[in-house]
């Protein structure tokens, strides 16, 4: 989890150096900074160079996204990742759970459809039109994302 930081200025902001969030608590950076005389409000960070992602946020945004993948994701930050690509907001990443499900959209489809009826899934089918419809409905209403590793359920 590489960050980009940044600095304020008079005329806008200047790179200030790529920090690895995993080596160092918020603290120490914070406190850094001030030795270095930069103020909490002049510097932030622009995204993440290992991931390929561009983002401005906080530090303390991008210390909660190294939460989330350190206690939610038992440190595996595909999801966070992936989300951060798709433009989610920050608030939407912490306030989410995906857990991994399968690899098949059959399964997915099982997965939704278990313990309905099948006046509810021909109802489903209808509204949805075709098989892809539904998962794709699915996907857009943010319960479901296809992933390159496979589809990830939102946990309520």
């Amino acid at each position: 989890m590489i960050a980009t930081v940044r600095v304020r200025d008079e005329t806008g902001s200047i790179a200030l150096c790529e920090l690895d969030l995993m080596r160092f608590s918020e603290g120490q950076v914070r406190e850094r900074m001030r030795e270095r005389g930069f103020r909490d409000d002049s510097f932030f960070v622009c995204g993440f160079s290992d991931w390929g992602v561009d983002r401005v946020m906080s530090l303390k945004e991008a210390y909660a996204l190294k939460k989330c993948v350190l206690e939610l994701y038992d440190s595996d930050d595909f999801i966070v990742r992936y989300l951060l690509k798709k433009q989610a907001s920050i608030k939407q990443i912490l306030s989410a759970y995906y857990t991994f499900l399968t690899k098949n959209e059959q399964e997915l489809v099982k997965y939704f459809l278990k313990g309905k009826g099948s006046d509810y899934a021909v109802s489903l089918f209808y509204n949805c039109g075709n098989w892809v419809g539904l998962v794709q409905a699915y996907i857009e209403t943010g319960l479901v994302l296809n992933t390159t590793k496979g589809f990830y359920i939102k946990s309520l």
